[in-house]
């Protein structure tokens, strides 16, 4: 019931936006005196109409928008308003002055605006959800890693935005419609910092940093734990709804703190004291005492790939101002990679002595103590140079920056740089699950879950790496949350041979490597805006209409450009979609949509595009200033023209509607 509740209000809503700008139009042209003969619904066939007095009010089929039909003015008959003889019947809507025209044409965009303004003061009186700008999570490699942020990190301005209570979504927003670097302050350990950001554009269907999600809360989700992690097996058992107030002797202020406390005391037994959702507020806190997790691993050692990032103020980072040109040059650069580390004298290879796995771990154990890094550096016509970099390893834990998505690179925290890891073997543990499965030099070529049945699930996908796939950190991680039934199957082409093999192996745990996590699932975190007083909710939405119209005006031109997608647009499934999730939210977020929507609405339909309003526009400036209308010729070629531009753009956007509903993109 909920949800068709849901579906009529979204319904009801969008209804409504088209509504306010139809009667815009309608109004106006009856207080010119001009004979309205229909206001529609919708386009195409009439499935309801109900006349009264000289005019035919219509729900037509097609939902796509609506329109006022006046005497003398159609777009599907452009003549009509070159036409002589219409234009002598004083209701006729050419036969009013270009002032008067001008008003009708604008009165829809107008009454949008206005409308707009007032669904922001209403939504912004009843309060509406706000994800405050507080990083979750940070992609390796992506544009805002290699600028230096940070989970944890709070944002105060990004770009041109600097309000006191600016949203993650600005930020996204802000890189989305950016046309170059993006700077960025905020605030980190209660100190200020400040990073210029360069979005990734290729392959993208807009400008991305990759910066993910809000901020967690403190507050446990629906489902409270991941299955097979120590959280799940903690007696008394964790519910929906509870919120953490200290972790051992620990008070609980955020959740950067919870982080890093599972972090740096992840080999350790803690104590949760949580506070039970529905209980009184002085109630006594539930004490949960939960265990800790080890690394899932599978025996075998696969090599490491070349350095594919380094962060900006890292040890890693060779332009830091401390450091002069010769110096600059001994630093690890992008295409480096790994091939030992020394530590107190003694050199430890990566791969057969140090799994690339284990060094975010392995740096972050050496924190503040001077290691050299060796690397083997390719030259163009040149045999490969090795270089040994001294470093000195921060105290960030290892494994925090998750490896996500296809070809994400792992990231050493500690120092600074993300590299890839490959899917060849280069060592296999005696005693673990792939001995005498595998050997060195065996080359994985796919890798699935399956059930204690040999069935994959269906939630899981195989992987299937390719040439540029280098995605084994990502199904690693992924391996730490599986059921612990299941196996891992790998397909092999052993070293020397052609055929590959197909061989089943079941995870062991790790009991010297220590996951930074419980298997605790917590809600995003969420605030609700609220103006103050009726003078706030009225200046937040004259701004949130001001910076809705300068946001679709940014999204213009950033399709022009081609700095955003073609693809990123959407169409009515993907509007009804949206307006849906925001229903779900509460009223206040519908209407808070609407407001949106009817900025959109109203700056798309004053474009100057021919059978669109604006294009009206621009016909009538042209008749302002020359003394007459255009020809005849010019506005049935302009109005054909336009009408092709306009329906191409609805086939298109319904067909990306319709292929993501098909999952084909």
């Amino acid at each position: 019931m909920e949800m068709i509740l849901n579906i009529l209000c979204v319904a009801m809503g969008l209804g409504l936006v088209i509504f306010i700008h139809e009667l815009g139009h309608f109004a106006v042209a009856k207080w010119c005196d001009v004979r309205v003969e229909r206001f529609s619904i919708g386009f195409g066939p009439i499935i309801w109409k109900w006349t009264w007095g000289e005019t035919d009010y219509a729900l037509s089929a097609i939902p796509f928008g609506g329109y006022v039909k006046m005497l003398g003015q159609d777009d599907a008959d452009p003549s009509q308003m070159t036409d002589v003889s219409i234009a002598k019947n004083p209701r006729a809507y050419p036969a009013k002055t270009v002032p008067q025209r001008i008003a009708i044409i604008s009165a829809g965009v107008l009454m949008n605006l206005m409308s707009a303004i007032l669904f922001f003061i209403i939504a912004f009186l009843s309060g509406v959800e706000h994800e405050p700008a507080v990083i979750g999570s940070v992609v390796p490699g992506m544009p805002g890693w290699e600028a230096g942020l940070r989970p944890g990190d709070r944002l105060t301005r990004v770009g041109s935005r600097d309000y006191p209570d600016l949203s993650f979504m600005d930020l996204r927003q802000a890189v989305a419609l950016s046309d170059g670097p993006v700077e960025i302050e905020g605030e980190r350990d209660g100190k200020k910092f400040r990073s210029i950001v360069h979005p990734k554009t290729e392959d993208q269907l807009f400008p991305i940093i990759g910066v993910e999600h809000s901020e967690r809360s403190l507050m446990l989700e629906k489902s409270p734990v991941v299955p097979g992690l120590s959280a799940s097996r903690a007696t008394p058992a964790f519910e929906a709804g509870d919120e953490f107030r200290r972790i051992d002797d620990a008070v609980l202020r955020s959740y950067s703190e919870f982080q890093k406390i599972l972090s740096t005391k992840r080999d350790k037994t803690l104590v949760f004291h949580v506070h039970r959702k529905g209980q009184a507020a002085d109630a006594p806190l539930e004490k949960i005492t939960v265990g800790p997790n080890n690394f899932r691993t599978l025996g075998l050692r696969t090599d490491i790939g070349k350095i594919t990032a380094i962060q900006q103020g890292s040890p890693a980072w060779a332009n830091r101002t401390d450091r002069g040109t010769d110096e600059q040059e001994k630093m690890l650069k992008v295409g480096d990679k790994l091939t030992h580390v020394i530590v107190d004298g003694q050199e430890h290879p990566v791969g057969s002595d140090l799994d690339p796995l284990r060094l975010p771990d392995f740096f972050a154990e050496h924190a503040g103590e001077e290691l050299v890094v060796r690397v083997k550096r390719e030259r163009v016509g040149k045999d490969p140079e090795i270089v040994d970099v001294s470093l000195v390893p921060e105290d960030r834990a290892g494994w925090i920056e998750k490896p996500a998505g296809p070809d994400c690179p792992l990231s050493v925290p500690s120092i600074g740089v993300a590299f890839h890891v490959l899917h060849n073997v280069v060592k296999v543990d005696p005693n673990g699950p792939a001995a005498g499965k595998l050997a060195e030099n065996d080359t994985v070529q796919k890798l699935e879950f399956v059930k204690g049945d040999g069935k994959t699930p269906d939630h899981e996908k195989p992987f299937d790496f390719g040439e540029k796939d280098r995605n084994w950190p990502a199904l690693f991680w992924r391996m730490q949350s599986i059921d612990p039934d299941w196996n891992v199957r790998l397909t092999v082409i052993p070293y020397g041979a052609k055929d590959p093999k197909v061989v089943d192996l079941k995870p062991t745990l790790d009991t010297n490597w220590y996951l930074p996590m419980r298997g605790l699932v917590m809600q995003p975190l969420t605030l609700i805006k609220r103006a103050d007083s009726v003078g706030q909710a009225i200046d937040l939405g004259f701004r949130q209409t001001r910076n809705s119209v300068v946001e679709v005006y940014f999204t213009i031109k950033g399709l022009a450009s081609g700095r955003i997608s073609k693809k990123a647009l959407g169409g009515p499934i993907t509007i009804a979609q949206v307006a849906f999730i925001f229903s779900e939210r509460g009223v206040p977020d519908l209407i808070l949509f609407l407001a949106i929507l009817s900025v959109n609405l109203a700056v798309l339909n004053f474009l100057p595009i021919p059978v669109l309003d604006g294009g009206h526009f621009v016909f009538l400036c042209w008749e302002g200033i020359r003394g007459k209308p255009p020809s005849e010729r010019v506005v049935i070629t302009a109005n054909y023209v336009g009408l092709a531009m306009v329906l191409s753009l609805m086939v298109w956007v319904m067909w990306l509607d319709i292929s993501r509903l098909a999952g084909w993109q």
